[in-house]
């Protein structure tokens, strides 16, 4: 059984619970089943930007009305970080004195207790940032390829002050990081390629703030098997690279990104090869899709740049 966080505490301020949505209204009805009785415990707030303003999206929420204070707006801007902005903007409207902003993506499903958990784990380590675990749930009889992939398999530390933190699915933003950093929080040249959450923890960083990971608060995520396909990973590592590079470049210099792509691109290369010659597929696989990753990381020093979040790609 996992350990609690020392102190399960009632956050004092208000809570908002932000959901950027696109085209994927019953798995967007599927989380906020999954959380409504603890946003209705907590009397948060649930705000859903629909980056598709479609008006089936704000019917389908009615059923949550008579119970929650839900809001639906639509953004118009195509971009997830114009979806994440909408949010932070929607936010200080309708709750100006909110304490916490919990993000979550649309395909996301929370566990029990989990907002109790993050908020109270931020509370106790006075976090700007604080992430939890993303548990991917692929379909019965995905390859090897997928089972070593990042929607199997994303890191977990223990809990406490951590360096880095993986995604805005399940992510608690304290009020106060926006003593640190100018609002818009999500660079919005990252709204196409993704990047923009990779972008906001690195400036956090830079900015003095404190990230957090609390390693009992628990969102599943389950992996439609159109990004498990062997083209789908190799570009979902490859368009990662890409975006990482250009970001890694702005804090850390072009040099530096340099050498982080030729070492990653040649130690994964050279592991791949071992792993191979030892017959042991589960470690071919990781590095395999790490060449990718760094094959994206120097197509990005060299100006390729790439749009994950557009028609024919997953959003």
């Amino acid at each position: 059984m996992k350990p609690e966080p020392r102190r399960l505490l009632a956050v004092a301020g208000a809570i908002v619970i932000a959901i950027p949505t696109y085209r994927r209204i019953p798995q967007l009805m599927a989380l906020i089943a999954t959380l409504s009785e603890q946003a209705r415990l907590a009397d948060a707030t649930i705000i859903v930007a629909d980056n598709a303003c479609d008006v089936a999206v704000h019917a389908a929420l009615e059923s949550f009305r008579p119970k929650l204070p839900i809001h639906c707006i639509p953004v118009p801007a195509r971009g997830v970080s114009q979806a994440r902005n909408a949010l932070v903007d929607e936010a200080g409207r309708l709750v100006p004195d909110w304490r916490w902003l919990v993000m979550l993506d649309d395909d996301g499903e929370a566990t029990h207790d989990w907002l109790k958990r993050i908020l109270a784990c931020g509370e106790e380590y006075g976090a700007d940032l604080v992430g939890g675990p993303v548990i991917g749930v692929l379909p019965p009889g995905s390859s090897r390829l997928a089972q070593s992939s990042v929607f199997a398999t994303r890191g977990r530390w223990p809990t406490g002050p951590v360096p880095m933190l993986n995604t805005t699915q399940n992510l608690a933003i304290a009020r106060k990081l926006l003593d640190r950093i100018a609002l818009p929080l999500f660079d919005r040249k990252f709204g196409a390629s993704g990047g923009e959450d990779y972008d906001l923890f690195r400036r956090t960083v830079r900015a003095g703030g404190r990230l957090v990971w609390c390693d009992e608060a628990e969102v599943f995520e389950p992996a439609p098997a159109d990004r498990l396909t062997t083209g789908a990973l190799f570009r979902r590592y490859y368009t990662t690279g890409t975006y990482m590079a250009v970001i890694d470049v702005a804090y850390d210099g072009w040099s530096h990104g340099l050498a982080t792509g030729t070492r990653g691109a040649a130690a994964s290369l050279a592991r791949a090869a071992l792993h191979l010659s030892r017959n042991e597929p589960d470690s071919a696989a990781r590095s395999v899709l790490m060449v990718a990753h760094y094959a994206g990381r120097l197509a990005g020093l060299l100006g390729v740049r790439t749009a994950r979040y557009t028609k024919k790609e997953s959003s």
